[in-house]
């Protein structure tokens, strides 16, 4: 996926992830979206500014104070010295937003489209979506069963969205649809930025009703109800320093409500909510950048074993936020980072349930070096996840040792990547996966013709599904592929894409070939001088499928 191959490193910044194992489809789907529709922080609301998910309240609020005070952002760098923001946060966002001016001369709403068609084993799945500029937006899905999303944007900051929404709010205490993390990868994935509600163009959405917002500078508000009855809302204030809020939600009787808040003081964040649903619940955490690429988090948390909030998703949340005590911490330095959590489940440990306790460590070295024009990338992940239960004995511990390394070296196109990764769990013998991956993609991005290739061999040796090794492998756009390896398997994989651009058009076939897959796709992108836009992906049906088991978390 071209998200995938050109945003990944900014993609991992902004989500929170250490790796892309890690992600989803939806949430790939979500940025590769915004990488074709940026954000244009200059013109748009402050409701779009939150509702886009790349900004916590207190950085819309950030940007929007900036502006009133200085004029428009021209640039990534100037954004960088925004409060809230770092050279290396912006230098990701640039990718995903747009510095277009109201003095750079007049600006004409564009008409956006984009099709996307793909059947696997006589299965068929397709998407739609249409923007006009921040006005309106539509999405329409089509798998399993059919969902539709509208969303209405007034000239005030004001929001109406009818049919598949998303709902999240404060720190996902309460409500958080759609991708969460299921760890603490990194120490930036400790804080959700809430997004309020937004349309989604999700196979599976979270809910579906009607829902309408309002953001202003200071406070914002908004309510929903979907069609199994449950009603939402949300209200809150934003200053320059500090945001506060309150969240509520009644669904068959019973009422949850939440109370999150955030303080920046400088180059730190405190943040937080409490919640009763039932039982109570709460978390807390900080971040705090004192220096460029420098960055410490703590994160604690606490899940009564009787709260139960149906649309949960708070960070860190094995447990699915109930019967829950943890407390996670991390640092990270220019190419370092490590983080460590802790979690303890009360109601499993006194009904002497398995892995009542765990622990699971994360260090990653991923540094970079230039020799003239050959990049180097080597990386190292460590990660270490230790699991309690009760035995006849006493306790028994179990163990997982996942020890990776990568070395990608790069010029002028070329590439090559080399992976080795271990596994061991418990008494099980390591298991152990190897790839070799080399291609090419052509250098520069505004080339009338570019070429993509890539070619992957791959080989593992496991006990079983307990030593099972998750490796990313690339595949064509609208397909996310993160096998699980285990047993004894080898495989080999080619991924190919040729695009030509010519005036407003813009022609693309891609295509991957496996020892069991083949698919083909043909895109075609038509720019017209209204600021039309039309996008057409379609691929062949493959031969066949290897599909693998579900990812547990």
């Amino acid at each position: 996926m071209k998200i995938l191959l050109v945003l990944l490193q900014a993609l991992l910044l902004l989500s929170g992830a250490g790796t892309v194992e890690e992600l989803d489809e939806s949430e790939l789907e979500r940025f590769e979206h915004l990488a074709s529709n940026p954000v244009c922080i200059n013109l748009v609301s402050a409701n779009r500014l939150q509702s886009c998910g790349l900004f916590s309240a207190y950085q819309a609020a950030s940007i929007l104070n900036y502006i009133s005070e200085n004029g428009d952002i021209l640039s990534a760098t100037e954004l960088g010295t925004v409060p809230g923001f770092t050279p290396d946060l912006a230098a990701a966002l640039k990718k995903y937003v747009s510095f277009e001016s109201y003095s750079s001369g007049p600006h004409r709403r564009s008409l956006r489209q984009n099709v996307r068609v793909r059947s696997v084993n006589g299965k068929h799945a397709g998407k739609y979506s249409l923007e006009y500029g921040e006005r309106v937006e539509f999405h329409l899905s089509a798998k399993d069963a059919v969902s539709a999303s509208l969303a209405v944007s007034g000239k005030r900051p004001w929001k109406v969205v009818a049919g598949d929404f998303n709902a999240r709010l404060g720190q996902g205490l309460l409500a958080w649809s759609g991708f969460s993390l299921s760890g603490v990868p990194s120490p930036g994935s400790v804080r959700k930025n809430a997004s309020g509600f937004s349309p989604t163009g999700s196979f599976s959405p979270s809910h579906r009703g009607v829902a309408a917002d309002y953001c202003g500078r200071t406070w914002k508000a908004g309510a929903a109800l979907d069609s199994e009855g449950a009603l939402l809302a949300f209200g809150g204030w934003q200053g320059r320093t500090a945001t506060a809020g309150i969240n509520c939600i009644s669904r068959q009787g019973l009422t949850g409500v939440s109370a999150d808040a955030s303080v920046n003081v400088g180059h730190l964040c405190i943040f937080g909510e409490a919640c009763v649903f039932g039982s109570p619940a709460a978390l807390a955490g900080a971040i705090w950048e004192p220096a460029y690429k420098t960055g410490f988090s703590v994160l604690a948390r606490y899940y009564s074993p009787g709260y139960s909030s149906p649309f949960a998703g708070a960070v860190r949340s094995g447990s699915k936020v109930r019967d829950e005590a943890g407390f996670s911490a991390g640092f990270c330095r220019k190419w370092l980072s490590a983080t460590a959590d802790m979690s303890l489940h009360p109601e499993k440990l006194s009904l002497r349930k398995s892995n009542y306790q765990q622990f699971k460590s994360i260090v990653d070295a991923s540094p970079e070096f230039s020799f003239g024009r050959t990049v180097f990338s080597p990386s190292l992940r460590w990660v270490e996840k230790m699991q309690l239960s009760p035995a006849s004995d006493g306790v028994a511990v179990l163990w997982r040792h996942d020890l990776r390394t990568d070395l990608k070296v790069s010029r002028n196109g070329l590439q090559a990547c080399l992976r080795l990764n271990a596994v061991q769990t418990g008494e099980h013998r390591p298991g152990e996966l190897a790839y070799l991956e080399i291609g090419y993609r052509t250098p520069s991005d505004s080339a009338r013709l570019q070429l993509s290739a890539f070619l992957r061999g791959t080989a593992c040796s496991t006990d079983g599904w307990a030593s099972r090794v998750y490796s990313y492998e690339r595949d064509i756009p609208g397909f996310f592929n993160v096998p699980a390896w285990y047993g004894k398997r080898h495989g080999l994989s080619f991924v190919a894409g040729l695009s030509y651009r010519r005036s407003r058009t813009l022609h693309r076939i891609n295509l991957y070939a496996s020892l069991k897959d083949f698919k083909v796709q043909y895109q075609l992108q038509i720019h017209h001088n209204s600021g039309r836009t039309f996008s057409i992906r379609m691929p062949r049906e493959p031969l066949t499928s290897m599909v693998a088991p579900e990812k547990s978390s």
